[in-house]
């Protein structure tokens, strides 16, 4: 008890130096950003300076794990934090038990979870300024290179090379029967959905390829349903534009069924039983069972072919899979988020992200249940249909911070002081004193 009361103690005294508290914030944006960024800044070297290998991107993440671990030790980790603490603990065991098992290192797992943990607990220390800030800049950035590529393809190949960055640093090889350097993913191919409003290749802005943009898109959606009344006119806009115009040139599937269920689900989720959110997880996996019964077979780029390949491997799976023994199989489960998920932290980590998930979020208010469902609608149908791309720094970053201001008391404090006009107490109705009952009393008692 006295770790956190020094620490809220120390925080206190931080939130009354202004100037320092303005640097604390402006340095949460500019971790975010440039989580979602580096990518982008390394391929422009890869391309144009020097070659880029695994090592450095690696390098790089972790030094941006580590100046976020710096960043919320720095503020004061307080009360508020100790759920996230605890379930990055539980990672911590799993992955030590699953090295141990397999005789080898391996990380994959907790790497994912803290980034999580550290986004998550800086978002609960940062104030709505200071995320609304963030995804200002990030939405901007984001549309600003969108436009480029779209405007001109060729000029954003050439600056970035996609393709020869991620043969490089991640090992996947440039498409041979393609010569725009781009990475080869986001070429389309016959039958694929599409809108139909841009022919070219599916767009990737700064993130380079076009997974993490469409994620992207589905955050911007989970920000304007748990902030739209709070959120000014001309940030609507730019969030609305740029989410609208990801969709329509990157076709992407997901995000669009989120943004549809959004719509719903502003005037639905709050009038749901709490806490039903937890449902969806089990509902997709048995979903994803049913489907490959129904189609073993499918194996196209389309819902029924993702979901039954992840309903597939489900059910492939075998005893000891569950138990974290499958790291063998890794490489088929890219595609595939539940499996990949089961494999690289065991049975045992896959309840704990889906709780986490599923609760951290505590719905006391509207806002904070439509947040919840809607982050709980974009993970879990996420890994039906994709692999572990929700969990990429690109992305997480500024969504987790989201989730930490959102799951935190700092908004629910400022929501919840009085307006100027407030309705009288259940106190004041059944004739107790209040706070302004002695002024009254006091003013009848002198004019009398």
């Amino acid at each position: 008890m006295a770790f956190y009361s020094s620490n809220d103690h120390h925080r206190q005294a931080r939130a009354q130096r202004v100037p320092g508290m303005a640097r604390a914030n402006i340095a949460m944006i500019v971790l975010a950003l440039l989580g979602m960024g580096y990518n982008a800044v390394l391929a422009v070297i890869n391309a144009h300076v020097m070659s880029v290998n695994f090592n450095t991107a690696a390098a790089v993440e972790i030094v941006l794990q580590l100046v976020g671990i710096c960043l919320a030790l720095r503020i004061g980790i307080n009360k508020t934090e100790k759920n996230v603490l605890y379930f990055f603990a539980v990672f911590i065991f799993l992955t030590l038990a699953i090295s141990i098992l397999n005789q080898t290192i391996f990380v994959d797992g907790l790497r994912n979870m803290l980034i999580i943990t550290v986004f998550t607990c800086l978002g609960r220390q940062a104030d709505e300024k200071t995320i609304r800030t963030l995804f200002v800049w990030a939405t901007v950035i984001v549309l600003a290179f969108l436009i480029y590529e779209l405007a001109d393809l060729d000029g954003y190949a050439a600056l970035f090379k996609p393709g020869l960055y991620f043969a490089s640093s991640r090992g996947i090889e440039e498409f041979e029967f393609d010569d725009t350097g781009l990475f080869k993913n986001t070429m389309g191919f016959e039958g694929r959905f599409s809108y139909g409003i841009f022919t070219g290749p599916r767009t990737s802005s700064l993130f380079l390829e076009q997974v993490s943009l469409a994620n992207y898109a589905a955050v911007l959606c989970i920000l304007l349903i748990s902030l739209w009344p709070r959120l000014s006119g001309k940030e609507k806009l730019v969030h609305i534009a740029t989410m609208v115009l990801i969709v329509v040139s990157n076709n992407t599937r997901a995000t669009s069924l989120l943004i549809l269920a959004s719509f719903i689900g502003y005037y639905l989720y709050p009038r749901l039983p709490r806490y039903s959110n937890t449902l969806l997880a089990p509902v997709f996996i048995v979903l994803g069972v049913i489907v490959y019964h129904l189609y073993p077979n499918a194996t196209e780029d389309d819902f029924i072919g993702r979901t039954s390949k992840t309903g597939h491997w489900l059910t492939a799976m075998s005893p000891g899979d569950y138990f974290g023994l499958g790291l063998s199989k890794l490489e088929h489960l890219w595609d595939s988020g539940y499996p990949w998920l089961v494999t690289t932290t065991s049975a045992f980590g896959a309840i704990a992200f889906w709780l986490f998930v599923s609760f951290v979020i505590p719905q006391k208010t509207p806002a904070q249940i439509r947040c919840s469902y809607a982050l709980t609608l974009y993970i879990f149908m996420n890994m039906l249909v994709s692999g572990n791309a929700i969990f990429s720094i690109k992305v997480s970053a500024a969504l987790w911070l989201l989730i930490g201001l959102m799951s935190g008391t700092k908004l629910n404090s400022v929501a919840s002081q009085p307006s100027a006009v407030s309705q009288p107490s259940s106190s004041a109705l059944a004739g107790r004193p209040t706070t302004y009952a002695l002024p009254l009393r006091q003013f009848l008692r002198v004019h009398k």
